[in-house]
């Protein structure tokens, strides 16, 4: 659950309520995760062109498992890597019990790498909470998603240090690339160009500031970027002010009724 505005009238309003205390945050966030409530522009996928076979599927920044959830109730899944490094999220991963996902306990990147992430964490009676849902690997980023909560008494930035491992090869084809790490896209897309150029997957990554340079980079293997538009039930080159996430898509995923 990131800040965004994908919500108008009482559900934003609502939306704002539960941001503006970190406790709300931690109780609801807590509770989305026994919900199918997911972000709109994920049906996207429901409309696109796959192989006419089980979809292989890497789910990069897994969280608690919710776009699992998702594929696996809108998609012909096969295998899904779930790429999860906080051992919290790891932990729900396996109570979850989804039988066709691999919990990969780590981050991935272009190289093998230590990097510096920041977290908001909050103090109540003395017991801290980290609210690992808005970690970031940019400080000036995290300050700026530090502002959606209004009440900031015992709140503070903490920060960690993560290994993160580059991609391996993967021996099954990969059909669905899901990315989602609060700003890491990029070097996770690099990491990934091998398995991106040898089984042309369909690419769902955050909007983020590194949007332009994936571009450039996935325009070598014809790809073109689309957001899919909820209200109208179709894909567009045009953002919306909603628009959460990005596809990358070849011809052959677009079915002509929808773009």
């Amino acid at each position: 659950m990131r800040k965004s505005k994908t919500s108008e009238g009482f559900f934003s309003i609502l939306e704002k309520i539960i941001r503006s205390h970190p406790a709300i945050y931690l109780v609801i966030r807590n509770l989305i995760k026994y919900t199918n409530i997911f972000e709109k522009d994920f049906d996207g996928l429901k409309y696109l062109d796959f192989d006419k076979t089980k979809l292989n599927i890497l789910d990069v920044g897994a969280s608690d498992g919710i776009a699992s959830k998702f594929f696996n109730k809108n998609l012909n899944t096969g295998t899904i890597y779930c790429y999860e490094p906080s051992k919290y999220y790891q932990e729900i991963l396996k109570k979850n019990k989804i039988k066709n996902i691999i919990i990969k306990p780590y981050a991935i990147g272009n190289k093998d790498i230590k990097k510096k992430i920041f977290f908001p964490r909050y103090k109540f009676f003395n017991k801290k909470y980290d609210i690992i849902s808005y970690t970031h690997y940019d400080l000036n980023l995290m300050n700026h998603f530090f502002k959606d909560f209004k009440f900031r008494k015992n709140l503070s930035i903490a920060s960690d240090t993560l290994s993160i491992k580059k991609v391996e090869e993967f021996k099954k084809k990969i059909h669905l690339i899901k990315i989602d790490t609060n700003g890491y896209e990029l070097a996770i897309i690099k990491g990934l160009i091998n398995t991106i150029k040898k089984d042309l997957p369909v690419i769902l990554t955050e909007v983020n500031k590194d949007e332009n340079n994936i571009n450039r980079i996935l325009k070598n293997f014809s790809y073109e970027g689309y957001f899919y538009s909820v209200s109208k039930n179709k894909f567009t080159k045009k953002a919306e002010t909603n628009s959460l996430n990005k596809y990358f898509l070849q011809k052959k995923h677009l079915n002509n009724k929808f773009c």
